[in-house]
């Protein structure tokens, strides 16, 4: 058994899985943390690594090449890409602060000013980009939630009601871009006022680790009406029916323990699927178990699915990449140029 760290958060692995979100590959491969799609046109695709630094594909996953100049070998730990300007991309890592692209992803330089003395070496844990007014952006780091409004300039914190919790996921709204949800090491968090002030929401999340949030998917009462959102946490998935408000168990047999990561379907919001140190299961509805998809990955960190072909889902783990053309069912790993 390993021990690494993440923020105050102990990693412990055994080379078969994974125990918190990790960053070390156990030896076997890369540690794919982060995967990112261009907006207009996704058949290019960027992914982020441990150790290997930052790859891209324009042909849908199929070959990646390495575009790092500025940012070779850092420990990239989130990835967001600009909606109105796809060519402008934001990478977070571990260590080294936050790094920004302005031609795609070849070329790197630091986007650090007033995350410097607070963040300092520790980790740029999720990135969130406004999707009306491009220049906004949120990051998510150890040291609580930062907030930019030119496009990365220039950074202030935005901590009152979170403090310098350890910020992993961030999620808008995507009905009201000002309500903003954060997991944290210390439960969900809920802003109104575009990260003025937040507040814990529902005494249940206190005691929750929250890996991702997730919105737009499904449940029996709503369906895809951007209410509807999901939180992975080391006690399960977890849904809620009202901007996050208040939760309820999404666990219905089948999945349990420490759930890494969520991704919905885009044209079939009742498609849910979820990540764990044992590999990838999939909720085809409301009304059935979560089902394990035999012959998966393990040690899931990130899972990602294609935004033109929804039957292709990307998954990255400690071991490398990995894709299915046929929603989980067969696997193939993706070898990423050293």
């Amino acid at each position: 058994m390993l021990t690494y760290w993440r923020g105050m958060k102990t990693i412990q692995f055994i080379c078969l899985g994974i125990g918190f979100l990790s960053f070390i590959s156990c030896g076997r491969g890369q540690t794919v943390l982060s995967i990112a799609f261009h907006h207009k046109n996704p058949q290019i695709m960027y992914v982020g690594t441990t150790g290997g630094g930052f790859y891209k594909s324009t042909d849908g996953g199929a070959v990646f090449q390495k575009t790092d100049s500025g940012l070779s070998g850092y420990n990239i730990s989130s990835i967001a890409v600009n909606p109105s300007i796809p060519t402008l991309i934001y990478a977070g890592t571990f260590g080294d602060r936050l790094y920004r692209s302005i031609d795609g992803g070849r070329n790197w330089i630091m986007s650090a000013k007033g995350l410097d003395d607070n963040v300092g070496t520790q980790a740029i844990n999720t990135i969130v980009v406004d999707p009306v007014v491009a220049e906004t952006i949120y990051v998510g780091t150890n040291h609580g939630i930062y907030k930019t409004v030119d496009g990365g300039g220039e950074w202030q914190a935005s901590n009152m009601g979170v403090g310098n919790r350890y910020v992993i996921a961030l999620a808008l709204d995507p009905l009201d871009r000002n309500v903003i949800l954060a997991g944290t090491n210390q439960g969900i968090f809920r802003t109104t006022d575009g990260a003025k002030t937040w507040a814990l929401v529902g005494p249940e999340t206190k005691g929750w680790s929250v890996n991702t949030i997730v919105f737009g998917g499904a449940t029996s009462t709503k369906l895809m009406d951007g209410a509807v959102v999901y939180a992975g946490t080391n006690k399960g998935v977890f849904t809620s029916e009202d901007q996050g408000m208040s939760w309820r168990s999404y666990q219905d047999g089948g999945l349990a323990g420490f759930v890494m990561t969520l991704a919905v379907d885009p044209v079939r919001p009742q498609i849910l699927y979820a990540g764990d140190n044992n590999g990838i299961y999939k909720k085809e509805n409301t009304e059935i178990q979560w089902q394990y998809l035999s012959g998966s990955p393990r040690s899931v960190t990130t899972l990602a699915i294609h935004p033109l072909d929804h039957d292709r889902l990307f998954a990255g783990t400690t071991d490398g990449f990995y894709r299915s053309p046929n929603s989980g069912k067969d696997w193939g790993k993706i070898q990423l140029p050293s």
